[in-house]
Formats: structure tokens, sequence, C-alpha cells
């Protein structure tokens, strides 16, 4: 009896089959995984290159900026149902150039574009930027920005979100 425990033990094992749970959980992660590429991706064809942005910009604007200081455009975006409610306000230590007059091509649906004083893109986006909560002025960034050197530019795309009066 003693050898037939011994040959029991020395048999190779089957494995047990996979647990239902450990096996959604790798889908899972495997889906996930699959997703955050996806979004990690730039949009093509958008402009959301800062050459790209920067070239439309220089080609919708009159005139090139001086170098040597912080250049902010504003634009009006294409498209959008938003009325001015007078000149847009000045952002401190920026050269303000307003280029809302007219409407800005599709290719650039910012309605800030600042760029450094060496002329590379820093920002392009919203001039108020919303979320959940109460939404945060683009300049509060705009020193940030510009103090971070060679850090890849901040794009965000507007939605065509018009301000919007406080309620009372």
């Amino acid at each position: 009896m003693h050898d037939a425990t011994i040959a029991e033990a020395n048999r190779p094992r089957r494995l047990a089959p996979l647990p239902v749970g450990l096996l959604l959980l790798a889908v899972w992660a495997a889906w996930s995984a699959a997703g955050l590429v996806y979004l990690a991706k730039p949009p093509s064809g958008d402009g959301a290159d800062a050459d790209a942005i920067h070239r439309q910009l220089l080609a919708f604007a009159s005139s090139a900026p001086p170098r040597g200081q912080a250049v902010a455009f504003q634009l009006r975006v294409a498209g959008c149902g938003c009325t001015s409610r007078g000149p847009s306000p000045a952002l401190p230590g920026l050269l303000n150039i307003d280029l809302s007059d007219r409407p800005a091509p599709a290719a650039l649906p910012y309605p800030l574009i600042v760029l450094a004083a060496d002329g590379r893109l820093v920002y392009a986006g919203p001039s108020r930027i919303e979320g959940c909560g109460t939404a945060i002025a683009a300049a509060s960034l705009l020193p940030r920005l510009l103090a971070a050197g060679n850090a890849p530019p901040l794009i965000l795309f507007n939605h065509c979100a018009c301000p919007k009066e406080p309620s009372a």
C-alpha cells in the first residue's frame, strides 16, 4: 500500500481550470489597455500639432508677432454662436493681440493661443477651462506654462463654451 501512495504522488497532476473571475480579469485588462492606447494617440488631421497650429495662426494673423515677448492671440471661433460682450480682457505680462474682429478658420478652433518669447506654442485652448465645478481662467496657468521651457504645449479643444453669466 505504501508503494501505491508513492506512485500516486509521482503521477503528474492535472491543472485546475482557471477560475472564471481570473479569466474575466484578463479580458478586462486587455480591453482597458487597448482603450488607453487608443486614447493616448493624438487626433490626426485636426490641427492638434503645435507646428500646424503655429503655421495656421501666422497665416490668419495680418502680421507676424514680435520676437522677444510672449504673445497672447485672442480669436473668435468660427461657427460658435457666442457674442462678444466687449473687448477681451488683457492677460498680464503678455502682448495681447485681439483677432476676434473676424471668425478664425476651422483649423484654429482655439479662442486663446499663446506663444512664448522664442515663438514656440505654449497654449491653445479656451480662455476659461471648464469641467466639473468652477471654471479656471487659462491666464492662471500661463505663467507656469511659459516658465516650463521646452515642455510640450498644452492644447485643449474648445467645445464652443460661451462664457456664462454668473447665476444669482
